[in-house]
């Protein structure tokens, strides 16, 4: 009988170390999976927060502007946002955009839609909210989408598109106009590429958000004091109406 219980517990002491075996290594595939998660979205972060450079482009005899449109989405300010305030302030936002859209359609003038989409199939996995082809990741539908030109970017800097740059030459614009947000962040990465590439540019103060208002104002300020022309859609639409 000693012999019986001397085995069940030798049976059962080897188990034990199988099992802490067992647990070990599934602790240390966890922790290799979360570092492997935090380097990958460190990595992710680091690229999406680089500014391209581009060329310079050339000088045109005339002012030729080009509307961007950056960012307005369903999961910015749409139905399917989480962010209360952009929801809040989309109306105005949205309106304001879309009575310049509408005028630089009767002047003919080139309206380029940027857009976030992720198609890493990792990061959609974590946060599917920029999905590729999902429904939040569509333009906001209440935008007056008055002309094809939509690019897709997975930075913050739209022209990271090599597509936006190519449009804006063959159209030879050497003015862009910024709605759309957000102001500290988006809008703000594709000014500084926009500036790398020797474009005038026109922020419309009450055509761009951020997480607050106080954020938007210290951003519009650092614009201006960086050479940037800051002007409300009244002031701009009144400008865009006077002949040439």
């Amino acid at each position: 009988m000693s012999k019986f219980w001397n085995y069940l517990n030798a049976n059962e002491l080897q188990n034990f170390k199988q099992m802490k075996k067992i647990l070990l290594y599934f602790f240390i595939g966890l922790i290799a999976i979360v570092l492997f998660l935090f380097v990958y979205l460190k990595v992710f972060e680091f690229r999406a927060n680089q500014i391209s450079v581009g060329t310079l482009i050339q000088n045109y005899d005339s002012d030729n502007p080009a509307l961007l449109v950056i960012d307005i989405q369903e999961v910015e300010t749409g139905e399917l946002s989480e962010k209360d305030y952009y929801k809040t302030v989309s109306k105005s936002l949205i309106r304001k955009t879309n009575k310049i859209a509408e005028a630089f359609e009767k002047k003919d003038a080139p309206v380029v839609y940027i857009k976030s989409e992720i198609s890493d199939p990792i990061l959609n996995l974590l946060n599917n909210s920029y999905k590729k082809g999902s429904r939040k990741a569509e333009l906001d539908k209440r935008l007056l989408v008055v002309s094809n030109y939509i690019i897709s970017k997975s930075r913050g800097d739209a022209f990271s598109n090599p597509q936006l740059d190519k449009l804006l030459i063959g159209k030879q614009v050497n003015h862009l106009i910024i709605t759309g947000l957000d102001a500290a962040h988006c809008v703000n990465s594709t000014i500084q590429a926009a500036k790398n590439r020797g474009y005038m540019i026109t922020v419309i103060s009450d055509a761009v958000i951020s997480k607050t208002d106080s954020i938007k104002q210290v951003k519009l300020k650092e614009f201006s004091r960086n050479g940037i022309e800051v002007v409300s859609s009244e002031d701009y639409l009144m400008e865009l109406k006077k002949p040439e």
